[in-house]
């Protein structure tokens, strides 16, 4: 671990406590880690993070703060494999080590908060140091989808009446695609008849005759006009069913009555009664 200076500890200190670990990551030059899939460098940061705050708290100065950080730092990996009473041999080492870089004070507070929490769990980190974790995960990839905002209250009508607009948008929208049905279907049919006699004129057999026979004359011309009849009694027979069906939706939209607010009802009510208050006095 690089060396922590007093400076580097403040800073820790005086964030937050996710922006104070984000920020000892860096000072500590670790590579970026994700704590939910690789659980170990989270919690190693979480014992070096709490070290800076407790001997903080404990008020010692910045200098021996950064000291402590250090000493937990070689603890905590000298200490890795061994046995209870190895650890607590290798703490009374530290002891002997630090005791001229942590005034006596600081560093009795220091031991008593190992013994409170690192010798307490020992077997727990031990099994954290020393066995390699076996992941397995399955992920998977969710799609929020946010709920529409919706319009202020303020905006809201009746449900009733909105019943009744979405009624007479639904017939409104069938009469709209019944005209343009109509329309396609005219343009349809009369470029089918222009197509019909050009093939009509083009099957005539007496195009190069000087003198065409009455006869034949009648019959081309009785031909061509019962093409033009016949397409446009087609389209004429269409236009009646649809014209039908237009009215028809005509006189649901006029028979379907428009509903009177509750709102509108109550104010009614209220002015039914003040008239028969008003009588009877």
């Amino acid at each position: 671990m690089d060396s922590l200076t007093a400076e580097d500890v403040r800073q820790v200190v005086k964030l937050q406590k996710e922006d104070g670990r984000c920020h000892l990551i860096k000072l500590l030059k670790w590579e970026a880690f994700d704590e939910e899939k690789d659980l170990k460098p989270g919690i190693l940061l979480d014992f070096l993070y709490n070290t800076i705050i407790f001997a903080a708290e404990k008020g010692f100065p910045w200098p021996s703060v950064a000291q402590a950080v250090h000493f937990s730092e070689e603890l905590l990996y000298e200490t890795e494999g061994k046995t209870m009473q190895e650890a607590i041999g290798k703490l009374r080492d530290k002891c002997e080590q630090y005791q001229y870089k942590l005034n006596p004070n600081c560093l009795q507070h220091l031991v008593s908060h190992f013994l409170g929490t690192f010798f307490r769990h020992y077997r727990l980190y031990q099994f954290l140091l020393c066995e390699v974790r076996e992941i397995d995960q399955t992920i998977h990839n969710l799609e929020v989808h946010v709920p529409q905002e919706l319009p202020p209250l303020k905006d809201g009508i009746d449900v009733e009446l909105w019943k009744y607009q979405q009624h007479m948008a639904k017939l409104n929208e069938a009469e709209a695609q019944l005209r343009a049905s109509m329309s396609a279907f005219r343009e349809t049919m009369q470029l089918k008849s222009e197509q019909e006699l050009e093939k009509f004129y083009e099957d005539l057999k007496f195009q190069d005759k000087e003198v065409i026979e009455r006869a034949n004359l009648e019959k081309v011309v009785k031909d061509a006009h019962d093409i033009q009849v016949t397409i446009a009694s087609v389209i004429l027979q269409k236009e009646i069913e649809t014209a039908f069906q237009i009215l028809d939706l005509k006189i649901q939209k006029t028979t379907t009555p428009l509903p009177v607010s509750k709102l509108h009802q109550s104010s009614t009510t209220k002015e039914t009664k003040a008239r028969k208050m008003s009588k009877k006095k």
